[in-house]
């Protein structure tokens, strides 16, 4: 249920998961997060999650690469 994180979704996407599994609520904003990023934006999220120290450092060095969220309401 990882990937029903919409930031996390694009995190997992950046460090190659080809495949997501999670439950269909989540669909909808997964989906929308992932069309509003690049792959190049969701790698370089994923490279400033795995620099962070803490699990809530990660989530926010992410979310800072991932502009599109706030746009989104996520």
């Amino acid at each position: 249920e990882a990937a029903s994180d919409p930031a996390l979704a694009c995190v997992l996407v950046g460090l190659g998961m080809m495949t997501l599994s999670m439950s269909p609520g989540a669909l909808s904003g997964v989906r929308a997060a992932l069309a509003a990023h690049t792959l190049e934006q969701c790698t370089q999220a994923a490279a400033a999650a795995k620099e962070a120290g803490t699990s809530t450092e990660a989530q926010a060095a992410a979310r800072t690469k991932l502009p599109g969220l706030a746009d989104l309401g996520l």
